[in-house]
């Protein structure tokens, strides 16, 4: 079956600017407020340097916009800094705000040269204001940076800033400082990781 490319040209607001929404995929379905895709699918946003990977998509119209991508498949988003993947997608393309289950986050963090890497069952993102948080219910999430391995119920992570907040039962452990905690609450400041924590019990190797 040939590829079925479609170009859509988005007014995300009449006064700032114009986005354009590139996809191909083996088969499409149109309508006026909703458009099905299946196959495999390839979503380019150029100005957002955001890539989607699926198999089984839809992009809605809502206040006469298309700016809302739902995918109940696995997904995998790739935009400036990382990689995002995971299923139940809900985007919306003019705020750059997304929702996902069961994901993984893999990003380059601003102010170290380490990789970021995150797995959660719920994870909120905000690719403009470069913001990503998630919980876990049944299990913790996983995160590690380096050194550093930690597990927890919730997180949020601002990658201009340069922190990642845990709470919830933080089981941390940094082979570096040779120590293990746990923890109500730990921030991690990434450029060095120090951190701070409340409510802490630590452990210290010493050697």
């Amino acid at each position: 079956m040939k590829k079925i490319a479609i170009f859509f040209f988005l007014i995300v607001s009449l006064i700032f600017f114009t986005k354009t929404i590139h996809v191909s995929s083996d088969y499409i379905e149109p309508t006026d407020n909703l458009i099905k895709y299946k196959g495999s699918i390839l979503l380019r946003i150029d100005e957002d340097n955001l890539k989607l990977l699926t198999q089984k998509m839809a992009i809605k119209k809502i206040n006469n916009k298309w700016s809302t991508l739902v995918a109940e498949n696995n997904v995998k988003i790739e935009f400036e800094n990382g990689i995002i993947e995971g299923t139940n997608l809900n985007y919306n393309v003019e705020t750059q705000v997304g929702t996902l289950k069961d994901a993984s986050l893999t990003i380059h963090d601003s102010k170290s040269t380490e990789t970021i890497s995150i797995k959660c069952e719920n994870l909120e993102f905000n690719l403009k204001e470069k913001d990503f948080r998630g919980t876990g219910k049944n299990d913790k999430i996983f995160i590690s940076k380096g050194s550093i391995v930690a597990k927890a119920f919730k997180f949020y992570y601002n990658r201009t800033k340069g922190e990642i907040t845990l709470e919830e039962n933080v089981d941390l452990k940094d082979n570096k400082k040779k120590i293990k905690l746990l923890a109500k609450k730990v921030v991690i400041f990434t450029e060095t990781n120090n951190m701070k924590g409340e409510d802490v019990k630590i452990e210290i190797l010493v050697e």
